[in-house]
């Protein structure tokens, strides 16, 4: 099995993080796993995009080519748009239902993208919104974001065990584990229907 992952948002949202778990728990399990990550300025509000390929084997480059994703994962409305071009007919979106504007979004309010423009943007795909911010505050800091995606990814993807992801979770953060882990169930509950 393959799962071709790219995930997106801005500095302090928990992109990178993201990446690494789901690159940990693919490995946890005896997968071959490509990890890039690619940032802007270095700071919190700057763009963060990663890519994560899993398989037996993985792609020969760590870059998921355009068009080839099954599943984007969009922490922030307007960093979602960058993804469209990845995800492959039939894949699915997995977008955070909150604004945190990046830099550009400050000096450009009137281009910041509403929840329509988003949506129609993956016209050929699945997107699922998740309160992701909402969720991580509930448990604990809005910095666990990418905590809670990586449990919506979990919901839908089984590629990558839940149980493993949660390992490598706590591996990845243990002195924040504990809250992590709570932010991670509640991503993963509110998609199957559970957290509701």
């Amino acid at each position: 099995m393959n799962l071709d992952v790219v995930a997106c948002g801005v500095g302090g949202q928990g992109v990178v993080t993201l990446g690494r778990v789901v690159a940990g728990a693919a490995l946890r399990e005896g997968y071959d796993v490509r990890l890039l990550g690619q940032s802007g300025l270095s700071q919190v509000g700057a763009p963060v995009m990663v890519h994560v390929r899993i398989g037996t084997p993985a792609g020969p480059s760590p870059k998921v080519p355009l068009g080839t994703a099954d599943v984007v994962i969009g922490l922030e409305r307007m960093e979602a748009l960058k993804l469209t071009p990845y995800l492959r007919p039939g894949g699915t979106a997995l977008l955070s239902d909150e604004e945190v504007r990046p830099y550009e979004a400050r000096f450009r309010p009137e281009a910041y993208p509403d929840r329509e423009t988003v949506e129609t943007a993956f016209p050929a795909q699945r997107v699922l919104w998740i309160p992701a911010l909402e969720l991580a505050r509930r448990h604990g800091s809005p910095a666990y974001v990418g905590a809670v995606m990586a449990g919506a990814l979990a919901a839908v993807s089984n590629v990558v065990d839940r149980d493993q992801l949660v390992l490598a979770l706590r591996a990845e953060r243990p002195h924040e584990a504990d809250e992590e882990v709570e932010a991670f169930f509640a991503g993963y509950e509110f998609l199957a229907g559970t957290g509701d």
